[in-house]
């Protein structure tokens, strides 16, 4: 109690403006292992843009606390100003990846979150206003664009087409030889592209969409979901950036099996882009991504959120996905990003020395990265995989009030999605493992 007192009378940092700069100088000099000081100056003469002073100042006060989150902030917020998004996203994701459990962390991943869709948003206008250079410009060898896929049938697991895609992704990702790209960059040019769901299985269309990408080959798919409980049957092609369309094997399966027929495709997928999987390799993306259908469903939900700005409802959503599969890492991290992004959304020029506080006060947004306990996720009870898609739809992912769904064979993720690391020539966003 005596700690929660003083914990509350603590005063919270306040914004600090260009005007501060004379003073904390002054302060600075007088206290040189004051790391608070530090940062508050180099937060000050960021937002007097001065970044280049700001940047060596946060240096030194990171060489007192090197786990301090205001340090990335700072130099990120520097490199976002001069719109190199792209080292942005690498500063915040590799002080994430090697600090997991620095105070207010999640405020790094929401503040790469909102990097990114600057990111997508500027290089898919970039790609359209330069389409003929494009076309005739040769593509990035080893890259791989998965476009979201076709949910035919039951209309009402939608959510599922950037679900599968990611995760299809995901796997691709850790064959080395491939570059993927990443799921906002390739979902914001086809918004602005305005293109239907039947003009993404068009072959020319597809072709199209890899060139504005610079992708060498794209995956398109399509899921025939039924809502009767038939069987679940999954397609891909891969289209080259000539436009040539080479089919890769359909699978079919009952819907509990949708992870495991994902794997499928991916080792189809492969075989069609002529890599020949290490074991290593094959074991790896077995034994990597979520092992528990409930929490993929809320998962895609979330991404599916995320992608629209709806950062509250895919909060929501991460949550249960985390609470269903304590070990399925990436719906932790996607929590941590989607509650912190409205409030990092908002902190500019002086303000990010509050961030921190002000995302650690945000109750669910702070949990760990790493295996959750069972305190509030399995205290409740447990449930099998979900059995058929109209249970799933009929229990809104099978996730009910006050209890939670545990895959009862459930294997701790220990990787989880890759982040992002840069966009390179202002169009290709790709994935970096930590």
């Amino acid at each position: 109690m005596g700690a929660a007192v003083a914990c509350a009378r603590t005063p919270q940092p306040a914004a600090v403006t260009p005007a501060e700069i004379p003073g904390l100088l002054a302060q600075a000099r007088e206290q040189p292992r004051n790391a608070a000081i530090q940062f508050r100056l180099a937060a000050a003469l960021a937002a007097a843009q001065r970044c280049d002073t700001a940047i060596v100042v946060t240096r030194a006060a990171a060489a007192l606390e090197a786990d301090n989150v205001l340090a990335p902030l700072v130099v990120g917020a520097c490199q976002e100003q001069a719109g190199r998004y792209d080292e942005a996203i690498a500063t915040y994701n590799d002080f994430a990846a090697q600090y997991p459990n620095a105070r207010g962390v999640a405020a790094l991943r929401g503040k790469a979150q909102l990097a990114l869709r600057a990111a997508a948003v500027r290089t898919a206008q970039q790609a359209l206003a330069h389409e003929a250079e494009l076309a005739v410009a040769p593509p990035q060898p080893a890259t791989v664009a998965v476009l979201p896929l076709v949910i035919a049938g039951d209309s009402s697991v939608q959510p599922l087409s950037r679900g599968l895609a990611e995760l299809i992704t995901t796997d691709l990702a850790y064959v080395r030889t491939l570059r993927l790209l990443e799921r906002l960059q390739i979902g914001t040019l086809l918004d602005e592209l305005k293109l239907g769901r039947s003009e993404r299985v068009d072959p020319a269309t597809a072709a199209r969409v890899g060139r504005l990408l610079r992708a060498e080959r794209l995956v398109q798919g399509t899921a025939a979901i039924p809502s009767a409980g038939g069987p679940v049957q999954l397609a891909t092609t891969v289209v080259t950036a000539t436009g040539v369309v080479r089919p890769v094997g359909q699978v079919t399966g009952p819907f509990p099996k949708l992870l495991e027929l994902e794997k499928q495709v991916v080792f189809g997928l492969a075989a069609q882009l002529g890599i020949v999987l290490s074991q290593s390799e094959r074991e790896q993306i077995l034994r990597q991504g979520p092992k528990n259908l409930a929490a993929f469903l809320a998962y895609s939900r979330a991404l599916d959120a995320m992608d629209r700005g709806d950062y509250d409802a895919a909060t929501r959503d991460f949550r249960t996905a985390a609470q269903a599969d304590p070990g399925f890492q990436a719906a932790r991290q996607g929590q941590q990003a989607a509650g912190a992004a409205p409030i990092a959304q908002q902190a500019t020029g002086g303000d990010i020395v509050m961030v921190v506080d002000a995302v650690e006060r945000l109750p669910g947004a702070l949990e760990s990265t790493g295996v959750g306990s069972a305190g509030g996720a399995l205290g409740a009870g447990t449930r099998d995989v979900v059995p058929t898609v109209g249970d799933a739809v009929a229990a809104r992912w099978l996730v009910p009030t006050g209890a939670s769904t545990v895959d009862r064979q459930v294997t701790a993720e220990a990787a989880g999605l890759p982040s992002i690391l840069s966009v390179t020539n202002g169009i290709t966003i790709i994935f970096k493992r930590p």
